[in-house]
């Protein structure tokens, strides 16, 4: 009986294992190539190319599996051969590292599997990227306030596709972004950075004290961008 019971509680560990495992398909491999260039129409070399799929669960988030990896050659070319899973999140990403944007090819692979399982997604284009680092300080008496903001276009492109069609309303390509704060005397300074294309240009909105807003442009042409404001 004790035996019987063991046996029946392993079966559902691995009942419960599988279930949450990648299933790829059987004795199948894929091809995924393209080109990648700059907003300058140069190549982009050794930026890093990973098929991925994943699994999500409530309890537990969500599971990342990396089904292949390579690299863009010195002409910005690749070609990488990876592994197979239908999948409704099945995703390619392109990370062109810290000098660049980072771009994101999704499709359902369960109602979709390209023409001669090749994944051709012809010429790819990344940003160059710069980091803004932005120092907010206190420097006058107790009491005031400052309350600011940051809109700035991210620099992130996804495209969703049915298909070989694209579907905008699921895609994410280079969208603006806002964060801000209020600072006061319990939370008087913040220092941050974050990234964003080389040349895009930041809406710096503030009011200290709670008076009419001021909003401020800048441009960001330096690969890192130090701003300072004190209050």
């Amino acid at each position: 009986m004790k035996l019987l019971i063991r046996f029946f509680l392993l079966c559902c560990v691995l009942l419960t294992v599988v279930s949450c495992e990648v299933h790829l398909e059987d004795d199948t491999r894929i091809l995924v190539e393209g080109n990648i260039i700059d907003q300058n129409n140069l190549p982009v070399s050794n930026a890093k190319i990973s098929v991925q799929t994943r699994r999500s669960s409530y309890s537990e988030g969500e599971n990342q599996y990396v089904l292949g990896e390579g690299y863009s050659n010195s002409d910005g070319a690749f070609s990488v051969i990876s592994l197979y899973d239908g999948d409704e999140d099945f995703a390619i990403e392109i990370d062109g590292g810290d000098k660049y944007s980072t771009y994101v090819y999704k499709t359902n692979t369960i109602n979709y599997t390209p023409t001669d399982l090749t994944f051709n997604l012809e010429t790819v284009s990344l940003k160059k990227t710069a980091t803004f680092n932005y120092n907010m300080v206190k420097t006058s008496g107790e009491s005031n306030t400052l309350r600011y903001s940051f809109k700035y276009v991210e620099g992130f492109c996804l495209e969703y596709y049915e298909g070989t069609t694209l579907n905008e309303y699921q895609s994410l390509c280079y969208q603006e972004r806002v964060i801000g704060q209020l600072l006061n005397d319990n939370n008087p300074d913040n220092e941050w950075s974050f990234r964003l294309p080389l040349g895009e240009v930041i809406e710096f909105t503030y009011s200290i004290n709670d008076e009419p807003e001021i909003t401020e442009l800048i441009t960001i042409n330096q690969d890192s961008y130090d701003f300072t404001f004190t209050y």
